[in-house]
């Protein structure tokens, strides 16, 4: 699948060098839904990114601009997906960074086809575990090498693994946040050693608590995740979407899933199909 636009510093049909630092996944990117020319949730996006940036120490982008780019590769598209990536600018090789400008890399891509999990599907408990690193957790830096090892470990019908880290706690799918429902409320994983801390992950918990939905960040096992009332995963691009199926028999769409659902697209926070 190729991009349908491309911005590579602010320029079409560029390109990086050879000494991009891309290879060390020296960076930080973001996977934006577009619809009908909108770019949802870029504020909590933009801010993700910067925070990203900064942690790993990445020269300031100017975020008006990033955001102008941002907006003329969306235009004129109904429903696509955005990705920005931010590199750190290559001066020389080896390890060491140098200061150099950051790189910043957009491309539109179109919709993913098939929405299996618009009513779930079965999801697979992964055995890839994810390392704890508090310097990195939390942030979505360009290195992705964990979850590319573990969705190798799944194929149809399967469309999402979960990951535990190497102490056994439940941490998130493999491009998802988790949430389960227990007693009315919603409990997600801390993840303050491993993991992404999503934007969608970031709406649900705003748009429960408007609802008066109590929620939890607590140490989940995955003995807790199987037990749950629901289950479901989020991300930017699916929403929120419930877990029917986690090796322990089939699941019914719960209600507390079907409110925040339902909450995301009324408030636009989510693609409506």
């Amino acid at each position: 699948m190729k991009p349908l636009r491309s911005l590579v510093n602010g320029r079409a049909e560029a390109g990086l060098s050879v000494t991009s630092r891309l290879q060390y996944g020296d960076g930080v990117f973001e996977t934006v839904a577009v619809q009908d020319g909108r770019l949802l949730l870029w504020s909590e996006h933009g801010r993700r990114l910067a925070t990203g940036a900064e942690r790993l120490g990445l020269e300031p982008v100017e975020p008006i601009s990033l955001k102008a780019e941002a907006e003329d590769l969306a235009a004129g598209l109904g429903l696509a997906i955005l990705k920005v990536v931010l590199v750190r600018g290559a001066a020389g090789r080896g390890y060491r960074p140098g200061a150099a400008p950051t790189d910043r890399i957009l491309t539109t891509w179109p919709w993913p086809s098939g929405q299996r999990f618009e009513e779930g599907a079965p999801v697979f408990w992964c055995k890839t575990r994810l390392a704890r690193q508090p310097l990195l957790a939390g942030i979505k830096h360009l290195n992705r090498l964990e979850q590319v090892l573990a969705q190798r470990e799944f194929a149809d019908p399967y469309w999402e693994g979960v990951m535990q880290d190497t102490q056994d706690w439940v941490i998130e799918g493999t491009m998802t946040n988790l949430f389960v429902v227990e007693q009315g409320a919603l409990a997600t994983p801390i993840l303050d050693q491993a993991g992404v801390a999503g934007v969608m992950r970031e709406r649900v918990v705003v748009r429960a608590r408007e609802l008066g939905i109590g929620v939890h960040f607590d140490r989940l096992t995955k003995s807790r995740v199987m037990e749950a009332d629901e289950v479901f995963l989020c991300n930017s691009v699916i929403g929120a979407r419930p877990v029917l199926d986690l090796g322990n028999g089939s699941r019914r769409r719960g209600p507390i899933t079907t409110m925040i659902e339902e909450a995301l697209r009324g408030g636009r926070d989510a693609v409506v199909l």
